[in-house]
């Protein structure tokens, strides 16, 4: 078994520590460890196999014997000092090539997730596949014309929200930051920034009553309720966290057979689900992260990692 993440992931560790009390073997990597700690050689047979080895100083494994592979949080590739941008650069679309290329050409290889899913699970994407699977999804318009915001806020009664296309780490002179969900006011409604770039804005649920955070492992759903106090936290829990209650809830068959329907459809064999439950009692999908941390929830964390430990282990050790 392969464990591609960075070395300070506590949420991995988790995991990693049920496979050692299960005395599972597993090699843990990141990729900011290849070239310069880890090499890679390989060749392809008349039939179509690669053989070979990804190894490093003190460990690593037979390209043959790979049964699972635990794609969780990598780094960037890391180069050597000498190297200048265009030479990193051309390194890095080696590497990747590579590196991704000949592990996922494998078979009989069980992935959570292939990078490439990960990569595609966009917010376009997951709300296309949630409305497709029947689920509930906020009005939602994508634009770089400040004079499509206004018409579009009025239809949803003057309350809507924006959040970021990606990953909210933002790094700015130095300092990193998070770009956390906000409410857009009237007079930014025609704000002539916004044709700098996309923006992505939705309709506030604005009779919130409360959030649930849905972690799927290869169709087992652990749901936690997650209740959050006025402020900040009620238009975004995550600005909030230490003020937040976690409770272990059961949900709606039908909206069980539409998040599985969904993740099919985004070929995810691991995801972390964020919905908003409203007065009315509607699960509204708000995003899909295939790489999500469910480590941080008390209420779920065991069964996670025991679902996730008999995941890779029934890949790793039954061929």
């Amino acid at each position: 078994m392969l464990v591609v993440t960075h070395d300070l992931d506590p949420t991995a560790d988790y995991v990693l520590r049920e496979l050692n009390q299960r005395q599972v073997p597993f090699w843990r990597m990141d990729l900011a460890d290849f070239p310069q700690q880890a090499a890679l050689t390989t060749t392809l047979t008349p039939g179509g196999q690669w053989l070979g080895t990804l190894a490093g100083p003190l460990r690593g494994l037979d390209l043959s014997d790979l049964r699972a592979v635990w794609w969780r949080k990598p780094t960037a590739f890391r180069w050597a000092a000498t190297m200048g941008a265009s030479e990193q650069r051309f390194a890095t679309s080696q590497a990747k090539r590579s590196i991704i290329g000949v592990l996922g050409s494998l078979s009989r290889v069980l992935w959570v997730n292939r990078p490439e899913r990960n990569a595609d699970c966009t917010k376009p994407a997951q709300l296309t596949a949630a409305a497709e699977a029947g689920l509930a999804v906020p009005p939602t318009l994508i634009t770089n014309d400040p004079q499509a915001v206004r018409p579009f806020a009025e239809s949803c009664g003057g309350r809507i929200i924006t959040k970021v296309l990606g990953g909210i780490i933002h790094t700015e002179d130095g300092k990193r930051g998070q770009l956390y969900t906000s409410r857009v006011q009237p007079e930014q409604w025609d704000d002539p920034r916004i044709a700098l770039t996309a923006h992505l804005f939705q309709r506030e649920i604005s009779d919130k009553v409360f959030e649930v955070r849905v972690t799927c492992v290869a169709g087992e759903l652990f749901a936690a309720r997650i209740d959050a106090s006025e402020g900040p936290g009620r238009l975004d829990w995550r600005t909030d966290s230490a003020n937040l209650r976690y409770t272990e809830i059961e949900l709606p068959l039908t909206l069980r057979a539409g998040i599985l329907d969904m993740l099919y459809r985004l070929g995810l064999v691991y995801a972390a689900i964020d919905l908003i439950v409203d007065t009315a009692g509607t699960y509204w999908l708000i995003d899909v992260n295939a790489g999500g941390q469910w480590a941080f929830i008390d209420c779920t964390r065991t069964a996670i990692t025991q679902a996730l430990a008999d995941l890779l282990e029934k890949a790793a050790v039954h061929d």
